[in-house]
C-alpha cells in the first residue's frame, strides 16, 4: 500500500467515526461544556493507553520530539473541538457541519500561503464543486442563536484547517501527541466553565464512547493519515463527516434537513468520489 493509499484510508476512516458527533450530541440531555469536559478527558485518557500500548513504555518522548508542533495542533484541534460542539447547541447538526465543510478552501489556501503548496486543478475543481453543495445546503440566512451557531461553526473550520495545515507541515513527526494536547486543553478550558458535572444515567457512558471511541480513536487515525496527503486533499475526504452527520441525526431523532440539504450533501459526496477515481488514476 503506497503512503498515498494509506493515508487516503486513514482519513477516511477518521470522517466515518466523526461523522455520528451530532447524533451523540444530540442523545444527551447535558449542557455543551459538560459534553466538552467528559468527551475531551475520556479522549485524552484513551489516547495516553493508546500511545503506551503502541511503544510498550510511557510516551514522554514522543511528547519531547513532537514539540511545540505538538503543541500548535492541540491548539487548533482544541479550538475546533469545542467550538464546534457549542455550535451544535446553536444550531442544526447539517448547518454545523456543512459550514465546517469550508475548511477545504481554508487548508488550501493556508497551505498554498505558507508551505508553498502547490494545489492541482482538479482539486481545485472538487472543492468548488463542494462548496456549491455547501451552498445548496444552507439556503437561507441564520438569525439569533442560530447566527452564533453559525459563527462558530466558522471558527471551528478555520482552527480544522490550521490543524491540518501544521500536520502536514510536520509529515515526518507523528502528531498524535498533538491529539493528546488537544484533548487536554479541551478540557481544562471546559472544566470552569461547565455549570455542573453532573449527568444523567447512562449519559457518563455514552460521553466516555464519545471521547475515547468517536474522538480520540479519529483523532489517532487523522494525525497518523493526514502526514501523507496534500492539506486540501485531506480537507475534502473528511467533507464525508458532513454529508454523513446530519443523516444519521435525521434518521435517529427526525431533525429533517429538508432536500435541499439532501441535495447539496449529494453534490459534496459526488465530488469527493470524482475526486478520488481521477486521482487514482
Amino acid at each position: 500500500m503506497s503512503s498515498y493509499t494509506r493515508g487516503f484510508v486513514l482519513v477516511l476512516a477518521a470522517a466515518l467515526v466523526w461523522s455520528s458527533g451530532g447524533l451523540i450530541v444530540r442523545s444527551v440531555t447535558a449542557d455543551s461544556w459538560t459534553i466538552v469536559f467528559w468527551r475531551s478527558t475520556s479522549c485524552a485518557g484513551f489516547l495516553l493507553l493508546y500511545l503506551w500500548i503502541s511503544e510498550r513504555r510511557l510516551p514522554w518522548h514522543l511528547f519531547r520530539q513532537a514539540g511545540w508542533p505538538a503543541v500548535a495542533v492541540g491548539t487548533c484541534f482544541a479550538l475546533s473541538s469545542i467550538t464546534f460542539i457549542l455550535s451544535l447547541g446553536l444550531t442544526s447538526v447539517a448547518n454545523a457541519l456543512m459550514i465546517q465543510s469550508l475548511a477545504p478552501i481554508i487548508a488550501g489556501l493556508l497551505a498554498r500561503l505558507t508551505l508553498k503548496e502547490p494545489i492541482d486543478g482538479r482539486t481545485w475543481v472538487a472543492i468548488v464543486v463542494a462548496i456549491f453543495g455547501v451552498a445548496v445546503m444552507l439556503g437561507r440566512v441564520p438569525s439569533g442563536d442560530d447566527l452564533v451557531g453559525t459563527v462558530l461553526a466558522v471558527v471551528s473550520a478555520f482552527a480544522y484547517s490550521g490543524t491540518i495545515v501544521t500536520v502536514r507541515s510536520q509529515r515526518d513527526v507523528p502528531m498524535v501527541p498533538g491529539a493528546c494536547f488537544a484533548a487536554i486543553f479541551a478540557a481544562m478550558v471546559a472544566l470552569p466553565l461547565a455549570p455542573t458535572l453532573s449527568l444523567a444515567e447512562g449519559e457518563l457512558a455514552l460521553l466516555i464512547f464519545f471521547g475515547a471511541g468517536q474522538l480520540g480513536v479519529g483523532m489517532a487515525l487523522f494525525t497518523t493519515g493526514a502526514r501523507f496527503l496534500p492539506a486540501a486533499v485531506s480537507s475534502l475526504i473528511s467533507l464525508v463527516e458532513t454529508a454523513l452527520g446530519p443523516l444519521w441525526v435525521w434518521l435517529a431523532y427526525g431533525e429533517n434537513p429538508g432536500p435541499w440539504v439532501l441535495g447539496g450533501g449529494a453534490i459534496v459526496v459526488s465530488a469527493l468520489v470524482v475526486h478520488t477515481v481521477m486521482a487514482r488514476r
